[in-house]
């Protein structure tokens, strides 16, 4: 684990260096989230009104958004390190394959966290209730984080440093898109809704919905599928750096 760590160091400050990361990471998210909530006010009171316009279902919107954003950089820099040969020479090194897994994870976290803390500061601005249901809706937002890490090391352990990023890209959107950020899955019902909860991202977007809003009776099943997500992608991508870096 120590090894991990310090691993992971060089990480954190390889993300801290890229614009990349603040403009996508950061900005870009909270951005969106800014100028929606802007325009759904300057529409009157009944807009604030419709379900999926209200603050609370929106924040779970951009928490996904964001999070999306952090398979990019996994995938980045991964097959950043792959394409330079610096990984190829890291390997000589007595670290595991998890042990590489838990370093780029950590490396990438800290931004992860930055991002979920300024998306719950700004979502409180904008009307967000300050009660006791944020504190385990911003540790679910990590667990989110994870997941999408996890996809991302799975590209850059794939692909190569010029087809991961824009394929990453495409999640970011199907993410976005099929988790009911932009419009209310439980409106459309029908197949399209159990198509997207087959997946994760309409589960995850549930999960923040349902803890802000206090119904813990609804929570349980969207963090089982999730969790599971997380930690059945997380054995993949292990799996799938091992093998690469072996070959």
């Amino acid at each position: 684990m120590t090894k991990a760590v310090v691993f992971a160091r060089r990480n954190i400050l390889e993300i801290l260096r890229s614009p990349v990361s603040w403009v996508f990471g950061l900005a870009l998210p909270i951005g969106i989230f800014i100028i929606m909530q802007v325009i759904i006010k300057s529409l009157g009171a009944g807009a604030a009104q419709v379900p999926m316009f209200g603050v609370e279902r929106f924040t779970g919107g951009v928490v996904i958004f964001g999070a999306a954003f952090l398979s990019l950089f996994a995938a980045l820099l991964i097959s950043g390190d792959r394409s330079q040969s610096f990984l190829a020479r890291l390997l000589a090194s007595p670290m595991k394959a998890a042990d590489y897994i838990v370093g780029y994870t950590l490396g990438i976290l800290p931004i992860a966290g930055a991002q979920v803390v300024i998306t719950f500061c700004v979502a409180l601005c904008f009307g967000l209730t300050l009660s006791v249901n944020v504190l385990p809706a911003v540790l679910f937002a990590v667990l989110l984080s994870v997941l999408f890490v996890a996809i991302g090391v799975i590209f850059g352990s794939v692909l190569p440093a010029k087809s991961a990023p824009p394929l990453c890209s495409v999640v970011v959107q199907v993410a976005a898109l099929l988790s009911g950020m932009w419009f209310d899955l439980d409106a459309i019902g029908g197949g399209f809704d159990v198509f997207c909860h087959v997946l994760p991202f309409a589960h995850g977007y549930d999960l923040i919905r349902y803890t802000l809003a206090g119904d813990w009776g609804n929570v349980w099943l969207p963090f089982v599928v999730v969790a599971v997500y997380t930690i059945a992608i997380s054995v993949v991508a292990v799996l799938l750096f091992r093998r690469q870096t072996r070959a």
